[in-house]
Parts: structure tokens; sequence; C-alpha cells
């Protein structure tokens, strides 16, 4: 599991290549809910997706191809970009990291 780094702001676009794969996200604030948009070398993979703690966000194995993220956060906190550097990470992990609470989902 790794940590991407973030920054402290409600709306933002970033890049990540994550074992060799381009993926660019989305964070965006929306009526007090932070929401994601996410793209692998240039194909969109989710739109529009609620963020929520401790729950993979790629919601699909055939999505996810592997790799997928998820918010950690103190006591189950909703994401939020004021917290991002604070109390709130955003990680990511493959397959070959071990058993996952993806694969129950699938």
């Amino acid at each position: 599991m790794q940590e991407i780094p973030l920054q402290a702001i409600p709306n933002q676009r970033f890049s990540v290549a994550i074992a060799g794969v381009n993926w660019q996200l989305t964070l965006k604030v929306a009526n007090q809910t932070m929401f994601c948009d996410i793209e692998r070398e240039g194909e969109i993979l989710i739109t529009g997706m609620r963020l929520v703690a401790n729950t993979p966000i790629i919601p699909y194995r055939y999505l996810n191809q592997g790799i997928n993220l998820m918010f950690l956060t103190e006591h189950d906190a909703l994401p939020w970009y004021e917290e991002f550097t604070k109390t709130q990470s955003l990680v990511y992990w493959s397959e070959e990291d071990g058993p996952s609470t993806n694969k129950a989902r699938n």
C-alpha cells in the first residue's frame, strides 16, 4: 500500500504513475461532499463517484485491473480536502500487496 500526496485544496486534478500506468484523478467539492473522477491511460473509469472513508473507490475488478484506491480517515470521517494533509490519506494498492477489501466486493 502506498500513499498518494494530496494538497489541502477543494478542487484538484493530478496524475500519478502506478505500476507504470498513468492514472489521472480529479477531486471535486459539491454540496459539502467530495466526488472523484478517475482515468487510466486516458480511459474514463469513474465519474462523479462520491468519496467515502475506508472503502475502495473503484467498485469493480474489471475496471481496476489489479490496482485500487481508498481514502483512509480517522473515525470513518468522510473525506474532506481540509483534512488531506492532516488526518486523511489517499492510498493505492495492487493485488500483489495481498488480500484487500476490494476482493469481497467483486
